[in-house]
């Protein structure tokens, strides 16, 4: 299959869409040149921005009636768990984390410049893995103070807010985030315990061999670590020195992006 934009001017859930846009949350990763090569390839034409602002990353397309903006996860996500602060700030639409806020605040003048592509397009996307999802969530809500409708994809987004804000986010959006969750991935667990809320539609990658007999996408949210299991967890990347967790702790392995990647792809196949 060829990707171009013609494909991102579909609405409602989409698996074709849904490889493309973890596609384009892999190539946030990918050195500057290679994504402007990708944004050629895949009909952006010279339209494309790469930013890193205090270590925020990603990049922006446009071109003609849509618009796609994508954050990286993290370099280092294990020692991004293992520093991880649990702090709610104030937000227009109720209290969130402090570290996603900032980030975004950090993203500013290109989620400006990607503004003024957005406005004049009818298809706006924004998409992320890991920390890059729950950036994209809060610059959806960024957008939409500014009248701007946005789709979201994401994909093992931690939680990134308080319920007010869920409560608001669905009123303002409406159906317009999808979280993916692999298997055992777990990132979407946290920050830990019952304060902070997930919302959006969720979409499980269940693997074949442990609750399916083949790979598929059930509507099922993960619980919350407890802090036992998260203070277990921290220990466990503390023994690594913070070391990208990626494969060196089996239960949590599930989060790599080329996994999510892999396995949608055979479940669209």
């Amino acid at each position: 299959m060829i990707h171009n934009t013609s494909l991102l001017t579909r609405s409602g859930f989409n698996l074709d869409v849904s490889v493309f846009l973890a596609e384009v949350a892999d190539m946030a990763y990918k050195p500057s040149f290679a994504i402007k090569a990708w944004a050629l390839t895949n009909g952006f034409g010279l339209q494309c921005t790469v930013f890193d602002h205090d270590n925020i990353q990603g990049f922006w397309c446009a071109t003609g009636d849509v618009a796609i903006f994508c954050f990286r996860g993290t370099s280092n996500p294990g020692q991004w768990i293992r520093d991880l602060r649990f702090l709610p700030v104030d937000h227009p639409w109720g209290a969130i984390h402090a570290g996603f806020r900032g980030g975004v605040e950090n993203a500013e003048p290109d989620v400006q410049a990607f503004m003024s592509f957005a406005s004049k397009a009818n298809h706006v996307w924004i998409t992320g893995h890991s920390l890059g999802g729950a950036l994209a969530v809060i610059a959806a809500a960024r957008l939409k103070q500014y009248g701007i409708t946005s789709s979201i994809y994401t994909y093992g987004q931690p939680r990134v807010s308080l319920n007010g804000f869920g409560e608001r986010f669905e009123i303002e959006l409406p159906g317009k985030l999808f979280r993916f969750i692999n298997g055992n991935d777990i990132v979407p667990r946290i920050p830990p315990g019952l304060i902070y809320q997930h919302f959006g539609t969720v979409k499980h990658i269940v693997q074949c061999g442990f609750e399916a007999t083949g790979n598929e996408l059930v509507d099922k949210e993960p619980p919350p670590l407890t802090k036992q299991e998260f203070d277990t967890l921290q220990a466990s990347i503390q023994e690594t020195n913070g070391e990208s967790f990626e494969g060196s702790l089996p239960w949590i392995s599930d989060h790599s992006i080329s996994e999510y990647i892999r396995l949608l792809r055979e479940i669209r196949g």
